[in-house]
């Protein structure tokens, strides 16, 4: 006989047994997949941490940048943004109420090897250990943690400041002759060489007085290319040509027109571009510029590009920093201002693209009332200063951004404040950009005749600089007679040199770590006649400067910054005061150039 209470009762075990194996494998997949969550969750912070890590030392990077005394010792501080610039600030800095992240910074010591040492040793004052440490509660009873360190180097003080030279170009025959003479600046040696002739730009004629001249330094290769604009009298011509380091050669000719007007404009301007090609664009008196493109070994043809609806007085062309891509700004003389953006692709016109014209009118057609310069902390950002009104009292600005691939928008523009009473008119402008920041330096020669500076960032913020008010008597006149510059490519100061109408070209600095000019001047060497014009030139490599002036007995004068002790160079050699030409075209020209060696 079958025995159902048997069966119930193996039937009871075995549902015991499959309960018990049931929770014993499903307590372990829970544990599985707990374990699997807090591990995604434990590297998801790890992550999140690493980042906040990363920004620190990243930011400590900048403020370094800016200057290598900014690195003091400290056990822990907090880092803030301000205008576009990276601070040390407070004690630390927390994240969603979780991260906590200390910046740290200590001395390096060195063995007589030269190796970095635990203790002992000798302080290496050039460099400086910074290491950023993210916090967090990972736990009711763990906390973890992501410290990431790196060394970092007073790298302005290690660079040789008489490691490169450079290159002066300069008219010398007044408006009688075509004589444009060249002379080496030898670093090393402290030397300027004997004035040499450039390549003669047409042996037929000796009557082509040069009225303006533009020169460029290559970084690929030991090369320049120099840009002039010449007048007889009855026809303008434009030309262009190359040094190679030893010669000069591969005169073309870029454009001539039969016009004596606007002889005293810069109606071309060029540019390296990030493949080593240099394109320059250049009036021909028409309402669409040309532009041409030296490849290293010959000049291509000649290219229109956008026609911009009047003739350019004044040409302004930046390539986007690490491509191809160029942004050209044109003011013309029907006081248009117009841009028109290069994509970075093969050279026809096609690959211009004309933007919506930015403005009508301005105070005068004959001064250089436009600017623009790629951010150097943001090279998808740039900015352009302009006028948009016939009575302009105040700068205007714009911001454009590029996208990345070939193109790019314009922003909305953005109002400076007024200069000055009603009567007030703008004029020259000048805009520089801070290294390793998003933040720019704007000034204008205005008809006080004042030069008044302001600082402005990609954001479109505008801050008024402690002293902005440079010379309050300047030089009257078309001419810039100013001009303004970063020490680079540490940017701890800018300076500005101009005319306060005098024959003593007056300096003042710029501390951009607390928005203010110098109160009082650095006086140069007086001069033989008043200043009219004046050109610095900052060396990539260094934080020297190299300073040209004339005056108005039409000499060339130079004089180099010293980017270390922050001061003139006073001594007697080609670093301090020196004359060069004596005979220039008009005070109004700039008839002169330097470019640094590069490459």
């Amino acid at each position: 006989m079958f025995n159902k209470r048997k069966l119930n009762s193996y039937s009871l075990i075995e549902l015991i047994l499959a309960v018990a194996l049931f929770a014993i494998f499903a307590f372990g997949a829970t544990g599985v997949i707990v374990q699997g969550i807090e591990a995604n969750r434990l590297a998801s912070e790890q992550s999140v941490a690493t980042n906040y890590a990363n920004e620190g030392i990243e930011a400590a990077r900048s403020i370094r940048n800016q200057a290598f005394s900014n690195l003091t010792n400290t056990a822990g501080t907090g880092i803030t943004q301000s205008a576009g610039l990276w601070a040390f600030n407070g004690a630390n800095n927390v994240f969603d109420s979780r991260f906590t992240r200390i910046i740290s910074i200590s001395s390096v010591n060195r063995d007589g090897s030269g190796n970095i040492v635990a203790s002992g040793g000798t302080t290496d004052t050039k460099t400086k250990k910074v290491t950023s440490t993210v916090t967090w509660n990972a736990g009711p009873l763990r906390n973890n943690s992501v410290a990431l360190s790196e060394y970092f180097t007073n790298w302005s003080a290690a660079i040789p400041q008489t490691a490169k030279g450079g290159v002066l170009v300069y008219g010398d025959g007044g408006v009688a002759t075509d004589s444009v003479l060249y002379k080496i600046f030898d670093a090393n040696a402290s030397t300027w060489s004997a004035p040499q002739s450039v390549a003669d730009i047409d042996g037929a004629t000796t009557n082509r007085s040069l009225r303006a001249t533009k020169l460029y330094a290559s970084a690929t290769r030991n090369e320049k290319i120099l840009l002039t604009r010449h007048s007889n009298n009855t026809n303008q011509y434009i030309y262009g040509q190359v040094f190679n380091g030893t010669t000069w050669s591969n005169v073309q000719l870029l454009s001539s027109w039969a016009n004596n007007t606007f002889l005293d404009v810069q109606n071309f301007d060029g540019t390296y571009l990030a493949n080593g090609d240099f394109l320059t664009m250049y009036s021909d008196n028409s309402t669409t510029p040309k532009f041409r493109v030296w490849n290293g070994s010959v000049w291509g043809s000649q290219i229109s590009s956008q026609n911009v609806g009047g003739v350019p007085n004044y040409i302004i062309t930046r390539t986007r920093p690490g491509t191809n891509e160029i942004m050209a700004v044109t003011f013309d003389q029907s006081s248009d201002t117009n841009s028109e953006y290069f994509n970075g692709g093969t050279y026809i016109s096609g690959n211009w693209v004309l933007s919506s014209e930015h403005a009508t009118q301005a105070p005068v057609n004959t001064k250089r009332i436009v600017d623009f310069e790629w951010s150097s902390g943001s090279s998808t950002k740039g900015l352009m200063t302009y006028s948009n009104n016939a009575n302009d009292r105040s700068i205007r600005y714009k911001v454009f951004t590029a996208n990345g691939s070939g193109g790019g928008t314009w922003g909305t523009v953005s109002n400076g404040a007024n200069e000055g009473s009603a009567g007030t008119r703008l004029g020259v402008l000048r805009t520089i950009t801070r290294p390793s920041s998003n933040e720019f330096l704007a000034c204008s020669q205005n008809t006080v005749p004042q030069i008044i500076c302001y600082r402005r960032d990609i954001a479109q913020t505008l801050t008024n600089p402690i002293n902005q008010i440079i010379a309050s008597v300047a030089d009257a006149g078309i001419q810039k007679s100013f001009d303004i510059g970063y020490e680079q490519p540490g940017g701890t100061y800018a300076i500005s040199v101009y005319s306060d109408n005098s024959i003593t070209p007056r300096i003042k600095k710029y501390n951009p770590s607390n928005n203010t000019f110098d109160a009082t001047t650095t006086d140069m060497t007086n001069l033989n006649g008043t200043l009219k014009t004046a050109r610095i030139i900052s060396q990539p490599t260094t934080n020297n400067i190299m300073i040209l002036l004339a005056d108005s007995n039409m000499r060339t004068y130079s004089q180099v910054w010293d980017g270390t002790n922050h001061a003139l160079f006073s001594t007697a050699n080609a670093w301090g005061f020196n004359t060069h030409g004596i005979n220039g075209s008009a005070v109004v020209n700039y008839y002169y150039d330097f470019a640094w060696d590069n490459f």
